[in-house]
């Protein structure tokens, strides 16, 4: 489902409405971290079998397996802390403009 913008957002209903959804999500942001982090790690195992672009030779044959796996799982690890954090912050930004959308068409309404 896609966000409206704030701009877009007319009424207060449509205002209480985008807020409901957008609290719905941030609630369900850490139901999803299992399966990502699952995923992850299905990922990681395979990943020093892969071969580089280009035709080159996969992580597999130069360097040892636990050394590859430890660093492809410390930089997916890594990566996906980061996009965690940023789509939770992504998130709480979008309530406190909705909540001050709403708070603005409750004043313009009265």
């Amino acid at each position: 489902m896609s966000l409206k913008s704030i701009e877009d957002i007319k009424t207060l209903e449509e205002a209480t409405l985008e807020l409901a959804n957008a609290e719905r999500k941030l609630k369900d942001l850490p139901k999803k971290v299992f399966k990502e982090v699952l995923i992850l790690t299905g990922v990681a195992i395979l990943f020093p079998f892969l071969p580089g672009k280009r035709g080159r030779e996969p992580m597999i044959k130069s360097w040892e397996y636990d050394d590859a796996l430890i660093f492809t799982s410390s930089i997916f690890g890594l990566t996906y802390i980061i996009g965690y954090f940023w789509r939770k912050e992504k998130l709480q930004k979008r309530i406190r403009e909705l909540k001050l959308k709403e708070h603005i068409l409750s004043k313009a309404k009265n």
